[in-house]
């Protein structure tokens, strides 16, 4: 019997109360939404306002738009039109609290203030601490510093560990990392990249991805871009790295780690500057186009006049401005952009924002990256530190992704949007809805809504007026709508062998798995099963509740409608097929029980795109589990190469 057998409380205290990122990420985004809906609720209360069809605003209403705010789902059980400003005022500082990018900002800088205590720690203990902490005071001040180790601090390496190895891991531990031998990489790519058929999956025939004509067409290109971005150049490092495939360190010393990290936390501090103010360009550049434009005659007076309230014209600019690069979909016109369907400078803005705030933002974030790379003096430490985050960007960061991901993630995205787009075109053919708008709108109505089936959830039709296939369209997109995301995050994990559970003992299926689709396929059929089964129970537990709806037929009620509203919920994307009777979501309607599943919803559909727990850009630096994850990492590519190497024996002497 174990201790922790012995002992419940203590077995209960690691099994569930043990912090990591995801339980840190879901508190604070709890925690906020309920202080936040106390607030918002308590406002209009005082104020005696905010009358929904002649009843008070409840609090499940309240706690249901802050939570839809703050992860950006954008469904809204009440008309915003009838909030007072300062509960708008809630809604926008909860958009801007949920997005990626300031979430982002804030792990950045958790995990430097980590980097500084465990460099604290490292004072207490090594003289090659202080060494370090020397050269980051002489960063700091603006002095060079030199990246190849002095022959002092090589002889304090060698005092202190016996082997020139000393790092930030464990200032007590005298753990020296064991070399393997390596083999040649042509020997162990020439076994991972043959595919026999008759040995994989059922042994049928071959899947059109697995084809070598269609490796060769769509893979090739892509492995040439990696190689590319994983070239020779390694100047922001003092020693020659061996990489694997996906251009990550291996047999690394604790001196090599050591050094590693020191650029980590200067790509940690360069992040934590070029975030925020990617967040502010922006949105300043929008605001100084939306703004002034929005108080043209035409545009205030849909504005103004569309209903109740007089809404400011400047302040709907500024908040649909938040809400689309937030991807949240909240509009404080209770039509949402229908009124302004024709508007095309507005459009165009929104949905550039939502672009580069949401869908497109690792592509335009990497790109920043490469153009500061490319006007900053290549002697600098600046331009060093640059090209370290375009080689090894998921050491530092999320949602950084390599060059070959970032382009497959790309084009991924924008065939999903050109695709939901044409068949916007095609099949609301001869419907009146759709063919009294004008040709020329019609398009860019159908190129916007196509962004917001994905994400944003701005609705530019009525959805309800558009044809079954269509909205069957849009449920399919707005169910894979986080997949390219997800996809790129699981690919581009330092550890993806270790999260996909690979084990070291699996010898069968060793060849499978290097390949890239088999990697793909892999995280695929996991992420989509298991969202499946949220989706399903939120289904089944809301037709339960509204049974009598569904029943008496009551407007705007059917299966198909609750099953999109679950899907647009969970997919934080903000459509709704809506009532016929108001401009609210679907949910509006819904019983209280109803509206708490939702919400229970949308917050795992916010988590569902962060990494995983063994992700290495949200461990703690030098903690045990990144150590444990490096080891196991070595051993397993220790192994594969080995296996390689006796497959392409076995095969030469099967030939000879």
């Amino acid at each position: 019997m174990t201790s922790q057998t012995k002992n419940p409380l203590l077995y209960l205290r690691r099994s569930f109360f043990q912090l990591n990122f995801y339980r840190l990420h879901l508190s604070y985004f709890i925690l906020t939404i309920l202080i936040a809906s106390v607030i918002f609720y308590g406002s209009g209360r005082a104020d005696d306002v905010n009358e929904n069809n002649g009843l008070p605003l409840a609090y499940i209403d309240a706690l249901f738009l802050c939570a839809s705010a703050m992860t950006a789902a954008g469904l809204n059980t009440v008309n915003l039109g009838i909030l007072t400003a300062f509960q708008q005022s809630i809604l926008a500082i909860l958009i801007v609290l949920g997005n990626i990018i300031f979430v982002s900002f804030l792990v950045g800088g958790i995990r430097r203030y980590l980097f500084s205590r465990k460099l604290s720690s490292v004072l207490q203990h090594t003289e090659i601490g202080r060494q370090i902490a020397d050269d980051v005071n002489r960063q700091e001040h603006g002095q060079a510093t030199n990246h190849q180790p002095s022959a002092a601090m090589n002889g304090i390496l060698e005092k202190e560990t016996g082997d020139s190895t000393a790092g930030f891991r464990d200032p007590q531990s005298t753990h020296i990392q064991r070399r393997h031998p390596r083999t040649p990489a042509s020997l162990y790519e020439s076994s991972v990249n043959r595919t026999r058929y008759h040995e994989t999956g059922f042994g049928g025939l071959s899947a059109p991805w697995e084809l070598a004509s269609v490796r060769k067409l769509f893979i090739r290109p892509f492995k040439r871009l990696t190689q590319q971005a994983h070239g020779n150049n390694h100047s922001y490092i003092s020693f020659n790295p061996s990489l694997d495939q996906k251009g990550r360190f291996r047999s690394l010393t604790e001196q090599q780690r050591e050094e590693l990290g020191g650029l980590e936390y200067r790509s940690l501090k360069l992040l934590s500057w070029i975030l925020p103010a990617y967040l502010i360009f922006w949105i300043t550049i929008s605001v100084l186009i939306l703004v002034p434009y929005s108080y043209r005659q035409n545009i205030a007076s849909v504005v103004r006049g569309s209903q109740p309230g007089n809404l400011n014209p400047g302040w709907w600019a500024f908040f649909t401005t938040l809400s689309g690069f937030g991807d949240c979909g909240l509009s404080l016109l209770n039509s949402s952009m229908i009124s302004l369907n024709g508007e095309y400078l507005i459009l165009i803005v929104v949905g550039a924002l939502i672009l580069v705030g949401n869908t497109q933002f690792p592509v335009f974030l990497r790109l920043t990256i490469w153009f500061l790379s490319k006007i900053v003096p290549q002697t600098s430490e600046l331009h060093q530190t640059l090209s370290f985050l375009l080689d090894h960007p998921r050491r530092c960061f999320i949602y950084l992704f390599p060059s070959t991901i970032t382009w497959y993630l790309f084009a991924v995205q924008v065939v999903i949007d050109l695709t939901v787009w044409v068949l916007f075109m095609i099949l609301n053919i001869g419907l009146p809805a759709v063919d009294s708008i004008p040709g020329g709108t019609r398009t860019i109505d159908g190129l916007f809504q196509a962004l917001g089936a994905r994400t944003s959830g701005f609705s530019i039709i009525t959805i309800s007026s558009l044809a079954p296939a269509l909205q069957v369209t849009y449920l399919a997109a707005m169910y894979i709508s986080s997949l390219p995301i997800i996809i790129s995050l699981r690919r581009s994990n330092i550890y993806e062998e270790q999260s996909l559970g690979i084990e070291r003992s699996d010898k069968h299926d060793d060849n499978q798995f290097k390949s890239e689709t088999s990697y793909v396929g892999r995280h695929i059929s996991n992420i989509l099963v298991y969202d499946l089964w949220y989706i399903l129970i939120a289904f089944f537990l809301i037709c339960v509740i509204e049974r009598n709806a569904l029943v008496t037929g009551q407007p705007g009620f059917s299966v198909f409608c609750i099953l999109f509203e679950v899907a647009s919920a969970y997919g934080l994307v903000g459509l709704s097929t809506g009532v016929p009777y108001d401009n609210y979501s679907l949910c509006g309607t819904f019983h209280v029980l109803s509206k708490i599943v939702l919400l229970a919803l949308m917050l795992r559909g916010r988590h569902r795109v962060l990494p995983l727990a063994t992700d290495r850009a949200v461990l703690s630096p030098g903690g045990e589990t990144m150590r444990r994850m490096d080891e196991d990492y070595d051993l397993v590519q220790d192994k594969s190469v080995r296996e390689g190497l006796r497959e392409v024996q076995k095969d030469e002497k099967a030939v000879a």
